[in-house]
């Protein structure tokens, strides 16, 4: 998006222009304990999940949406951002402790406040609104017996994933 494009009083966005997030320098990258990719092979979780962010404001403080989706079963660990964030589910289920979000549910978050989250078994596709355009992951499951059963979800799921994302 130019710089002319994002200071207009109207910007619009469409998804195939949606940039990883990985790509985009939006989050910075997760850490995980050294001792943890020692003992466990973490790349089956990759299938799991698509995160694009769709629009970027400008400015630290600009809005954000970022679209995610992930497979039936993906296990989020226990993590947290350091800006407060809206979701809000558009399709599947989110599983949340005791308590089952789907489609037209959501949640609020604030910032720093861990939470951890399971797809249900049609997986979740999520949107996620912020007031910032930078953002950090902090992942606070770095054991690897905190691990070990978001990787048994992905190894038992990875072949729906797979399925699921073929062609995209």
């Amino acid at each position: 998006m130019t710089q002319d494009a994002r200071s207009a009083k109207m910007v619009f966005f469409r998804s195939e222009d949606a940039t990883p997030i990985d790509d985009d320098g939006i989050m910075s990258a997760p850490t995980i304990d050294e001792a943890v990719h020692e003992q466990l092979d973490l790349t089956p979780i990759v299938h799991g999940q698509r995160v694009r962010v769709l629009f970027k404001g400008e400015g630290p403080d600009g809005f954000s949406l970022v679209y995610s989706w992930f497979g039936a079963g993906f296990r989020l660990p226990r993590h947290s951002h350091s800006a407060d964030c809206l979701y809000y589910v558009l399709s599947g289920e989110i599983l949340m402790g005791s308590r089952v979000l789907k489609a037209g549910d959501g949640f609020f978050i604030k910032a720093d406040a861990p939470y951890a989250y399971t797809a249900g078994d049609e997986g979740v596709e999520v949107l996620e609104f912020r007031t910032s355009t930078s953002f950090d992951n902090r992942i606070l499951d770095q054991t690897a017996e905190r691990w070990k059963p978001v990787i048994a979800a992905a190894v038992a799921n990875q072949d729906r994933w797979l399925a699921a994302t073929a062609g995209a």
